[in-house]
Parts: structure tokens; C-alpha cells; sequence
């Protein structure tokens, strides 16, 4: 069962706001961009996930038991969650191991993610029979442009990692560093709502940012050097600090 199936309605209509503010935020002339239209408030109102409490989440078995850790988290063309990258086997007496676990197959719940796999399945899950990750030999062959996921899974350019945006580095344009993406903001159905980034001075605002994100356009790319916010200066330090207190995340401090 897909996670928070009984919610998909609410947060199908929560999410067009954002969207909508995010193409807003967009529009502007030449290089740089408006922010004029960016609010926090269809973010607090929808709530989601923080994928920095998604990463390092404790993996529940069908016994209720921990059986693993998330280590990553796979995302389409479409900035939508599709596999999640599990280490489990310590418990059971073998050599921990990387699975993949189907998206609509985990199901988000207060003590972390449940997951289907269990000692007598865990072969099912193989890493490499996931159908993202075979994909990744086609991009390479393709499109000439690998990521590594874990060991040597690799993914293409548009099937991409979250761990490729969060800690990036964050620019003003190609030259002017003004801070590290500290976290990235997803619906409850997995789909990229806004990053956050944390300024590295003052003169860039004072506290976390969120932003709309830029994938899935020429804007970004997985693999690039740094995530280039197409603003300027005045209307990033113009930005208000975002609150986590009022984003209705279900891994709350």
C-alpha cells in the first residue's frame, strides 16, 4: 500500500499552490528571478517530509522489528520518490546489504519506514534488479553521465539521488557562494515540494531558506558542481527564515 494513501486527495490539492507559486517564483527577466510570489504558507499548510529525517530512518520489518536503515533515496525526471535504498541483514546473522525497496511498497509510519523485507525475501529486493537502477546502464551508454549510489550502482542523468542535492553547495550565479542545502521538502506522496538552504553570512539572510526546486528544467542537472539559485542578492536576504515548527512533518523534533 502506497504510504498515507487515505491523504493523496488533500495532498493532491495542497500541492497546486506550491506548484503554482513555484512557477510564479520563476518568472522573471534575462538570468534572474522573481521571488515576489514564493510564500511558506502552502508549505505549512500541506506539511510533508523533511528528507533529511527520511535518510538514516529506522526500516521496520513485517514483525515490527528494525531490520535496517534508509541509506538513500531514488527520484524520477519528475522530482517523485521510486525506490528507496535500505541496508538490512545485520540482524539476522549474515552480511549487511543494500536493497531497493518500491516506493508504493513502504509506508511511512511514526517509528520510521515499514518495509516488506524479511530474511526469506531479501533477495527480492535485490539492488540490482531494481528497474531505476537498470535504467542507469542505459544512461551511461546513452547520455555519457553516471552517478554512484552505493558501490557500483549507478544512476542516469534524469534518475538521480536525493543525496546529489542535499549538502550541496548553493550560488548566487556561477560565482557567488552563499551557503549549503541543508534539507529538501517533499508531499507525503514523495514528490519535491521546495529545498532549504542554510546562508553562510548574515548578508544572505538570517536562518534557513526554502526555495522552489529547479529540477526537472535546463536549470539544473544531477551532478553539478553546485545548485545555482537564479536570484539576486536582494531578494534572497529579503527572504524570511523558514520555520520547521510549522512544516507538519511526521518526524518532528
Amino acid at each position: 500500500m502506497k504510504p498515507h494513501s487515505n491523504t493523496v486527495s488533500f495532498l493532491s490539492f495542497s500541492i497546486l499552490p506550491i506548484a503554482m507559486l513555484a512557477a510564479q517564483a520563476a518568472q522573471g527577466q534575462g538570468d534572474t528571478r522573481s521571488l515576489d510570489e514564493w510564500s511558506y504558507e502552502p508549505l505549512y499548510q500541506a506539511g510533508g517530509i523533511r528528507a533529511e529525517k527520511l535518510l538514516n530512518a529506522k526500516a521496520i520489518g513485517t514483525n515490527d522489528n528494525v531490520v535496517g536503515t534508509i541509506e538513500n533515496v531514488i527520484l524520477d525526471q519528475e522530482n517523485q520518490i521510486v525506490t528507496l535504498i535500505a541496508e538490512v541483514g545485520d540482524m539476522w546473522g549474515s552480511a549487511s546489504r543494500h536493497v531497493s525497496i518500491p516506493w508504493e511498497e513502504a509506508e511511512l509510519v511514526q517509528e520510521g519506514v515499514r518495509v516488506p523485507v524479511h530474511e526469506d525475501n531479501v533477495e527480492d529486493y535485490n539492488l540490482f534488479d531494481d528497474e531505476y537502477v537498470d535504467d542507469s546502464y542505459i544512461f551511461k551508454g546513452d547520455m555519457g553521465q553516471t552517478t554512484q549510489v552505493e558501490g557500483n550502482v549507478l544512476t542516469g542523468p534524469r534518475i538521480w539521488k536525493i543525496t546529489d542535492v542535499i549538502d550541496d553547495f548553493a550560488s548566487l550565479g556561477n560565482d557567488t557562494g552563499m551557503g549549503y542545502i541543508e534539507d529538501i521538502l517533499l508531499t507525503r506522496d514523495g514528490v519535491i515540494q521546495a529545498i532549504v538552504v542554510k546562508p553562510s553570512s548574515p548578508e544572505f539572510g538570517n536562518g534557513p531558506q526554502a526555495y522552489p526546486f529547479l529540477g526537472g528544467s535546463d536549470d539544473w542537472q544531477p551532478n553539478a558542481l553546485h545548485y545555482e539559485l537564479p536570484y539576486s542578492g536582494e531578494s534572497v536576504s529579503d527572504l524570511p527564515a523558514f520555520d520547521y515548527g510549522e512544516y507538519d512533518n511526521l518526524w518532528s523534533d
